[in-house]
């Protein structure tokens, strides 16, 4: 067994990192909850991006609270022997990927949410109703558990060189397949659902504050002619910037905060023969992905509060050192012979 020779500083930065990370995080994360449960009365959070919000800052909160104590104690500073246990050691795994699941789906559905109210207002408000909301994002948990049950198969504790360690309990072929699954299904795939979409959000709002510059149009909507008088509201160029660069935001952080983690964990299982400068160096990597990984879970509540500018404005008065800050919305109104129809979408 190869021993792991990182030095005292770079142990003592990684923990005030960490502790940094952990304190930042979870304050966000239960703030947001509390802001949203509290505030849940309201008529102007009613919107089902706040179930999504509340879900994502569930699973961040879960995250940092049952991963990071255990790591910074027996993965940065005292790499063996395992003390918590076999049970300890799979719920560990278990949890934490369960978490990362339940996170990659949040913010992929965040982002479906977001394209469907913004490119199909109409749609939207039939199809995404409250009730639908809550099923989906039940069903997105029970799927994270589900893709994260393999963990409680693959790694234990297990005894090596008369210590005991936290490993993977099956060949390494297997545990490949395990991460490279993982990495697919919580990474690739969110990745490229959330780049697709807030892609076609930027260029449909781009399009909408074009066509605000220019005169009333005849559309048909559901087979019958109609009006639409685009209107925006006078700092549009000022929501546009704001809004197109939310949406480069949310898809860069996805890819920093999670890439370098997914290759990190493939590395472990792609490499056939270990040496032990390659071995210090993975333990280095390993400090510096996972905290680009718990990056994402404290950010998460600065970063997508800003899809919701109600939600902004709850929270910033809830902390009571900021005015509520003013909503940038584009109103269409539709004018129809037999029917109105008002829709309100506020822009990332």
């Amino acid at each position: 067994m190869l021993d792991v020779n990182t030095n005292i500083y770079s142990k003592v930065v990684t923990t005030v990192i960490y502790v940094a990370l952990f304190l930042v995080g979870s304050l966000g994360n239960s703030f947001t909850l509390w802001t949203l449960f509290t505030k849940r009365s309201m008529q102007n959070l009613q919107s089902t991006v706040h179930y999504h919000l509340a879900s994502l800052a569930v699973s961040d909160l879960l995250i940092l609270v049952l991963s990071m104590p255990i790591e910074l104690y027996n993965f940065i500073w005292f790499h063996h022997p395992w003390v918590f246990g076999d049970a300890v050691c799979r719920g560990y795994y278990f949890l934490r990927d369960s978490c990362s699941y339940a996170t990659a789906l949040n913010i992929a559905s965040l982002s479906v949410e977001r394209y469907m109210a913004i490119c199909h207002p109409f749609k939207a408000k039939s199809i995404m109703s409250r009730s639908r909301t809550k099923k989906l994002i039940s069903g997105m948990w029970l799927v994270s558990f589900a893709l994260a049950t393999p963990m409680l198969a693959v790694m234990g504790q297990v005894m090596r060189d008369r210590e005991l360690l936290c490993t993977h309990v099956v060949s390494k072929v297997t545990m490949k397949s395990v991460l490279q699954v993982n990495a697919i299904l919580s990474f690739v795939v969110p990745m490229v659902a959330i780049s697709a979409l807030n892609g076609v959000i930027a260029n449909q709002l781009l399009r909408m504050f074009r066509e605000g510059e220019q005169e009333n149009r005849m559309c048909v909507i559901g087979g019958n002619p109609t009006m639409l008088n685009v209107t925006v509201e006078p700092n549009r160029a000022q929501s546009l910037r704001h809004g197109v660069l939310v949406l480069r935001v949310v898809v860069i952080a996805f890819v920093v905060c999670w890439l370098p983690y997914h290759v990190r964990r493939l590395m472990y299982c792609y490499v056939t023969e270990w040496t032990d400068d390659l071995y210090d160096f993975y333990h280095y990597f390993y400090m510096l992905t996972n905290m680009l990984f718990y990056v994402s879970s404290a950010i998460n509540p600065i970063l997508y509060n800003l899809v919701s500018a109600t939600y902004r404005q709850l929270f910033l008065s809830t902390l009571r050192y900021l005015r509520p800050l003013t909503r940038h919305s584009i109103s269409i109104s539709s004018n129809h012979t037999l029917s109105s129809h008002t829709i309100k979408e506020t822009v990332y």
